[in-house]
């Protein structure tokens, strides 16, 4: 009947007692991935298409996460990574490929929710979801995966509060 097993046996009382398990899912979940992705014309590609060096980008990430600059420690861990591959970190115009649109999906309400297709739509929506958004065609991946690794660790800091 598409259930899935959590609907099938839904939580209703909380486990409150402290475990690594959350931390883990924040750190590494759908939120935390589409947050450091540098995304199809997001701000935080642009950032990496506008820098005109690692040391002024890593400037840019941490005055936008941490609102500060980075100390000397945090230059000599983070700058070798973002310099590897900075010079040629854009594709040539003539191989970028944008990313193919999604098919809008119809519509899943209450009038409609019984419908078996409604729980396909659903389940398309969580797929979607759960892959986040394109990266930006502009950047090559080798050094967009790097780089988003810098931002995650960022928005990963005990320093970093909340999400704007």
């Amino acid at each position: 009947f598409g259930w899935t097993g959590t609907r099938q046996k839904p939580i209703a009382r909380r486990e409150t007692d402290p475990n690594v398990l959350q931390p883990g899912i924040l750190s590494n979940g759908v939120l935390s991935m589409s947050l450091s992705r540098a995304s199809d014309h997001s701000p935080l590609a642009q950032l990496a298409i506008d820098a005109t060096s690692p040391e002024e980008l890593l400037d840019s990430l941490f005055l936008r996460f941490l609102s500060r600059y980075p100390d000397d420690h945090q230059k000599s861990a983070f700058v070798p990574a973002l310099a590897y591959g900075f010079e040629d970190r854009l594709l040539p115009a003539d191989q970028v490929k944008q990313p193919a649109e999604l098919v809008p999906l119809p519509v899943s309400t209450w009038t409609n929710h019984l419908v078996p297709e409604a729980n396909e739509i659903q389940v398309e929506w969580q797929h979607r979801i759960q892959q986040g958004p394109a990266p930006d065609p502009r950047i090559r991946a080798e050094w967009r995966e790097v780089y988003e690794d810098v931002v995650w660790s960022l928005i990963n800091d005990l320093e970093f509060v909340w999400v704007p």
